[in-house]
């Protein structure tokens, strides 16, 4: 049987650090279930432009060249990562809280991924539509906006049609959301502070396996 794939992307600019080893956690997790394989990519690797609101890639631009490019505008690092995006079954973002939401990296890969929409006129139209979403968030102290970080990756995932999910499976730990970890009592300049929270990291390996189970239950 041909594995389904779960792809991890990290928007920390910290290698190795604690959003990193969310990532990993989860990914794991995810392997538990019979039929999965993941992939990990880490935003910092990749030179990535900002977007400019052209919508060129929703347009007769993104036609071109039997619409080859997700993106009419920039030939950046992106064009390693929309084939990953197009070739995955289940998606985790995983994102630092800062000021209480998606720190720049994670909101930039959003924003360049217009083209996968609805009304993209490439090849990458509907790239991520029926794919399974879950998202991870880590923040500096317990309730420091993890949960409005992991809902707007939420958003992200429903305005691409996603089926989303979050760490259910048992009653606790209960963020619901998805995986939320926190280096409180550490500074989070600590780069493994999250390993000490073992509730976080219980929630976060509950949402690889929720995101692997349910993509192994669609056809």
């Amino acid at each position: 049987m041909e594995k389904k794939i779960i792809l991890g992307i990290s928007s920390s600019p910290r290698k190795g650090a604690n959003t990193d080893i969310m990532l990993h956690e989860a990914l794991r997790a995810a392997e538990t279930v019979e039929g999965i394989e993941t992939k990990a990519i880490y935003l910092r690797d990749y030179d990535i432009h900002n977007c400019r609101g052209c919508f060129a890639c929703c347009r007769e631009p993104g036609k071109r060249e039997n619409g080859k490019y997700a993106c009419a505008m920039f030939k950046d690092g992106m064009e390693e990562i929309y084939p990953l995006l197009k070739e995955c079954h289940g998606l985790i973002l995983a994102s630092p809280v800062y000021f209480g939401s998606i720190n720049a990296q994670m909101k930039q890969f959003m924003d360049r991924t217009e083209g996968l929409l609805r009304y993209g006129t490439s090849q990458y139209q509907y790239g991520l539509q029926n794919k399974v979403g879950g998202c991870l968030a880590v923040g500096g102290n317990r309730n420091a906006g993890e949960e409005f970080t992991l809902l707007a990756m939420q958003y992200y995932f429903q305005v691409h049609d996603m089926i989303v999910v979050g760490s259910g499976g048992e009653p606790t730990p209960g963020c619901y959301l998805g995986g939320s970890c926190t280096t409180y009592p550490n500074k989070g300049d600590v780069v493994d502070g999250i390993l000490q929270d073992e509730i976080g990291l219980k929630s976060t390996r509950n949402t690889g396996i929720k995101v692997a189970q349910t993509v192994m239950r669609l056809k």
